[in-house]
Parts: structure tokens; C-alpha cells; sequence
């Protein structure tokens, strides 16, 4: 498996990955794709990909792509569902379906936690459903709850 940057004419496949992100519970009904990354708060994830700071990683295997991993800057106007601060990105990773408990999330989120690094980034943040099985891996990775909400908590992984 390659771990390599998302190039520019794959943001079809960022929100792809975006939607099987909010996708992870089976049976859970959500509005169809095009909808659903239309809403704001989902919009924000993707729209006008390319500004400075954005980051997405693709997880690669003999020419499938298996998943992807991405971060992006927000502001306290803007802000995502993770979101601590200016100076601190929220991640966001997805697996294809099929492919996912191979190891492939993990192997994204060391990636993009060693990319943010050589960026000089000192923390990552992300939000996570409380009955959402990725948070034993972000849990695995260090990742701390910094706040809880009714619905999801915000978690913090310090780089430095």
C-alpha cells in the first residue's frame, strides 16, 4: 500500500470519503450524498479545497484507492465539529467500505499525524461519535476527550 498526497482532480473523491466518514453506522439513515455534503456544517469539510493548510492523504493499492485522511484549518467563525483553535486542524480519515479493519486507518492517521509535524503543526483535533468504534483507534493513537457533547467528543493529539 502508498500513502501519497490527493491531487487536485480527486476532490470528487474527498467528498466521497467525507460521506463515508458521516456513513460509519450501518442502518443509520442519512440523506442522500449530494445532499449531505451540501449542509454547512458537512460543506465546510470540503468546499474551496486547495487554501492554504489543507492536507488530505490517499491510502493507494495497485491503482484503488482504499481511503483517505485530510486536514483543514478553521476559524471560530468557521468552525468544524473538532474545533479548538486556529493553530489547531481538524482530521478527518475514512476507509472504503470493504477495506475497512485492515489496518488501513491507522496507517493514514500515523501518516497525516507525521505530515502535520514536518508542517510544523503542535496538535491535531477531531470529533468523534461516542458509539463510533474509530475512537478506540484514536484513542490507541493518544488521541485525549478534551470536551463532550451530548452526541460527539472532541479530541485532542498533541505532536510536539
Amino acid at each position: 500500500m502508498e500513502i501519497r498526497d490527493l491531487r487536485p482532480d480527486e476532490k470528487s473523491f474527498l467528498r466521497d470519503m467525507l460521506f463515508a466518514a458521516l456513513d460509519w453506522k450501518p442502518g443509520r439513515w442519512l440523506p442522500p450524498k449530494f445532499l449531505l455534503v451540501r449542509i454547512p456544517q458537512v460543506s465546510i469539510f470540503h468546499k474551496g479545497w486547495g487554501r492554504p493548510g489543507d492536507t488530505a492523504l490517499v491510502a493507494e493499492e495497485g491503482g484503488s484507492r482504499l481511503g483517505l485522511v485530510w486536514y483543514r484549518f478553521f476559524t471560530e467563525d468557521e468552525p468544524g465539529e473538532g474545533y479548538i483553535d486556529e493553530e489547531t486542524p481538524e482530521v478527518a480519515v475514512a476507509v472504503v467500505d470493504g477495506h475497512r479493519g485492515e489496518g488501513i486507518g491507522t496507517a493514514l492517521m500515523e501518516a497525516i499525524h507525521a505530515r502535520a509535524r514536518v508542517d510544523g503543526v503542535g496538535r491535531v483535533s477531531l470529533s468523534v461519535d461516542h458509539d463510533n468504534p474509530a475512537r478506540h483507534l484514536y484513542e490507541r493513537l493518544g488521541y485525549v476527550a478534551l470536551a463532550t457533547d451530548e452526541d460527539d467528543e472532541r479530541m485532542v493529539l498533541e505532536l510536539a
